[in-house]
């Protein structure tokens, strides 16, 4: 067994890489949004809704591959070798099927975006930013088995370098493709989505090409010796990847449904809670950041036994992303037209604040509930228990969430819609506070790894762990 070490410092070296990828991936959608916005309101809103659909059947794929990271983390934390090679090799295979099936998906998009009755400039536009986005399925499918994989052995270094690559190349193209520069054709919204794919794509392929490439990874983790396809390791990456894969799925269904109800409000408050999202996306995914780092943490100390030290280690991440979200609460709330400048002409932000001022409100409050849950989701997802978390995301969403801004959006409009997502994101939070204070999530680990160790998982759940 590996020990794993737990300190602020090894959580700073780990999490700040990823911080810094996530925020680079972020970066692509809001230069993204400020580019196409100064082609008008309509290309704006087209894209949010477009790119709100592209996410939504992309995110189940995205969760199950996440995976690959909790058995590469479990397996270094084991000192098993060949496990990390098994787990990579296997990803690659359920990279190379979903590949295919995102790039089938493209073929729905006009139909999932005919049922939001948005007018048909507005469809258009949306379906043709998704539609090309969905065909860059297996540059995305490459490049999250190699994140996942650089991420379970506590390299998030490399995942961060090629994110600034990916950000460099798609600010390039999309400048280029939107506009029309250094002889491209301008594409506008179109010119958006392929500039993303395109660098996507590159960068997907490389990283997982640096695997093999290193003669020591392909030496310490056997990689000449795992590649068969093994269909009970496939097995298991699916029955605990298949709830993350649902899980975000029926979650980003929820957003998409939410923003097809925004869309029917008009092209200025679905422009508005585009640029919203944008500006949030910023501390949502430092807080999607932090989760990683729980999930590999984590998944390091259970597959090392050093059971309690999983539990400080969230806990330390959990202060480190609470100072984090306070100080962008400040921001949101003081300099809302700041904001605003940043994604839409001068002469549109007197039209989009009035919509947008409330919004920047309720994201603060959303914040504070939405990082307790990722974080508290990715350290299940390190435990590999990740069945409870789907049924809380789904049961909130459809039982929730949905129905409540059905009710809310008639009446109270755009605010209304808005306090709906808020009370999801806090219940989801509360439900999975239940989960975590509890030992079950840990006697799923333990009782995984061998079924003569179940007795042993039983102990740990009658006596309760220290409460974070």
């Amino acid at each position: 067994m590996s020990h794993i070490d737990t300190s602020y410092r090894r959580i700073i070296r780990i999490g700040s890489p990823v911080i810094i990828s996530q925020l680079s991936y972020t970066a692509m959608g809001v230069i993204d949004t400020m580019m196409v916005g100064r082609l008008g309101i309509a290309e704006l809103g087209g894209v949010g809704l477009g790119n709100m659909i592209a996410w939504w059947l992309l995110s189940g794929f995205y969760g199950v591959l996440s995976v690959v990271n909790t058995y590469v983390a479990q397996s270094v934390g084991a000192n098993d070798r060949r496990g990390v090679g098994r787990t990579l090799w296997h990803g690659i295979y359920l990279a190379i099927g979903f590949g295919a099936l995102i790039t089938v998906s493209s073929l729905f998009v006009p139909w999932l975006l005919s049922l939001t009755g948005a007018n048909s400039g507005f469809l258009e536009l949306a379906t043709s930013y998704a539609q090309v986005r969905l065909l860059g399925g297996f540059g995305l499918t490459m490049l999250l088995v190699a994140d996942n994989f650089y991420r379970g052995l506590g390299r998030t270094d490399i995942p961060m370098w090629g994110a600034w690559c990916q950000l460099l190349l798609n600010c390039g193209l999309n400048y280029a493709l939107i506009f029309g520069k250094f002889g491209a054709p301008a594409m506008g919204v179109v010119g958006a989505a392929l500039g993303t794919v395109i660098a996507q794509t590159l960068v997907g392929f490389s990283l997982l090409a640096s695997i093999f490439m290193a003669k020591t990874y392909r030496r310490r983790y056997l990689l000449p010796r795992t590649r068969r396809l093994d269909p009970a390791v496939l097995k298991t990456l699916l029955v605990v990847g298949l709830p993350i894969g649902v899980q975000f799925f029926m979650e980003m269904g929820g957003i998409a449904l939410f923003s097809a109800l925004i869309s029917r409000l008009g092209e200025a408050e679905m422009a508005a809670t585009n640029a919203v999202i944008q500006a949030w996306s910023v501390t949502f995914m430092i807080g999607a950041a932090l989760a990683v780092t729980a999930t590999t943490l984590v998944g390091q100390c259970l597959g090392a036994r050093q059971l309690e030290d999983a539990r400080v280690a969230v806990a330390k991440i959990m202060k480190l992303g609470g100072a984090f979200t306070a100080a962008c609460s400040v921001f949101y709330i003081g300099f809302p037209e700041f904001l605003m400048r940043a994604f839409v002409e001068e002469g549109d932000v007197a039209e989009l604040i009035p919509y947008a001022r409330p919004l920047f409100a309720i994201v603060v409050v959303c914040l504070f509930f939405d990082l307790r849950f990722n974080l508290i989701s990715g350290a299940l997802r390190g435990a590999g228990d990740t069945t409870y978390s789907m049924l809380v995301n789904i049961g909130s969403a459809w039982l929730v969430f949905v129905p409540l801004t059905f009710l809310m959006i008639d009446r109270f409009g755009l605010v209304g819609a808005w306090w709906c997502l808020a009370v999801h994101v806090a219940l989801m939070a509360l439900l999975l506070e239940i989960r975590y204070r509890g030992s079950r999530w840990i006697e799923v680990f333990l009782a995984r790894q061998d079924p003569a160790k179940k007795r042993r998982a039983q102990q740990v759940s009658a006596t309760e762990a220290p409460v974070v």
